[in-house]
């Protein structure tokens, strides 16, 4: 079994190793991945080094995949969300034998509009999350894109009237049901 990630150590931290300060880096880091190491080491109150050390074991671990810039749909033009459920055919006229579920979704989150895919269970198999600039981006996806695709059977668009809550952060890091 992995040694639990510390000042002493250099192992790599799996999700369950994770003590109050790796848990505290990660949300500092969340809420702002330019925040330098110094500022980090003062909020968990831990050595620079030790900071350093955790941090580059959290990115080894692969528990940080990558720091990156959010930016605001709306200013960018591109305020129209919507969120496709597909049903695939996994049997299509023309093709031999089973079409691929994953081969289907990599395919699609090539698209540039697509922000995020999800395979999912019950009666639709693939869940997209659509960002464009209007309802006619979306309409030319779907229509000219989406459902010439041998694998879609059926599609469900849902676009949404307002958003409350928006994250890419990991909310529930360090959350404890009571």
């Amino acid at each position: 079994m992995a040694e639990r990630i510390s000042e002493k150590s250099s192992m790599t931290p799996s999700a369950t190793e994770l003590d109050e300060t790796d848990i505290r880096i990660l949300q500092l880091l969340q809420e702002n991945c330019k925040m330098s190491i110094m500022e980090i080491s003062k909020e968990v109150d831990k050595g620079i080094s030790t900071v350093h050390a955790r941090i580059k074991a959290l990115e080894s671990s692969g528990i940080i995949k990558k720091y990156t810039a959010i930016l605001d749909s709306g200013k960018l033009s591109r305020q129209t969300l919507a969120f496709v459920l597909i049903r695939i055919r996994y049997y299509a006229p023309g093709q031999e034998g089973m079409l691929s579920q994953r081969d289907f979704c990599k395919d699609i989150a090539q698209h540039p509009l697509v922000q995020d895919v999800h395979v999912l269970s019950g009666e639709y198999d693939v869940l997209l999350k659509i960002r464009a600039r209007d309802i006619d981006e979306i309409n030319h996806f779907i229509v000219d894109f989406l459902r010439h695709k041998p694998a879609v059977d059926r599609t469900l668009t849902m676009f949404a009237m307002d958003s409350y809550l928006e994250s890419t952060e990991l909310r529930s890091l360090g959350w404890k049901e009571h």
